[in-house]
């Protein structure tokens, strides 16, 4: 489950079976960012703006007490809700944002914060490329509507012709993102 606008993606497991799952990637568009979202395999997917999860690993030492606690409560960083609540007597976190959330153990949700040093690096790589990103998607967008192709399939079909196979960032593009590339040449 990964998200179909997004490319160059690290995924760090929560879990050992990799069921929850902290990703990083590019969300791709005429000014692509670097996104963080904490997933599952279910696809429940919680996009936490870098303000918020910055905010979040701040308040590592409250969020431990909360989750390590013995009664139900909760704690609001920005517009992020980390409740713990109780689900067949077995405390459990529940995390909210907009109108997403997730659950999970609370040793899952303490585990996060032994990711913070690999996320900051992985955003900080991934925000250096942000630029190129959106340079190539505009590129994309540029040729196929100078080829006047009105046809979905050949807007595909022309972008797997001319992208650079050599290029780590324009084969994610094409493999991950030229639906939104051809709808974007193609409608807006």
């Amino acid at each position: 489950p990964c998200s179909a606008r997004s490319i160059l993606r690290r995924m760090f497991a929560l879990t050992s079976t990799a069921y929850k799952f902290l990703e990083i990637g590019i969300a791709v568009g005429p000014m692509s960012h670097v996104e963080i979202a904490i997933d599952d395999t279910r696809g429940n997917r919680i996009v936490l703006p870098r303000a918020t999860w910055t905010a979040f690993v701040e308040k590592k030492v409250d969020i431990k007490r909360l989750v390590q606690s013995t009664t139900p409560s909760s704690l609001v960083i920005q517009d992020f809700v980390i409740e713990l609540v109780k689900i067949r007597d077995v405390d459990t976190v529940k995390l909210s944002l907009c109108d997403k959330c997730s659950y999970m153990k609370p040793s899952t949700m303490l585990f996060m914060f032994e990711l913070e040093q690999c996320v900051e690096h992985v955003y900080f790589d991934l925000c250096q490329c942000t630029n190129s990103v959106s340079d190539k998607f505009k590129y994309f967008i540029t040729y196929l509507r100078q080829s006047c192709t009105m046809n979905k399939c050949n807007a595909i079909n022309i972008l797997r012709k001319i992208y650079d196979k050599n290029s780590h960032i324009e084969c994610e593009l094409i493999l991950y993102t030229s639906h939104n590339i051809v709808y974007h040449a193609l409608h807006e």
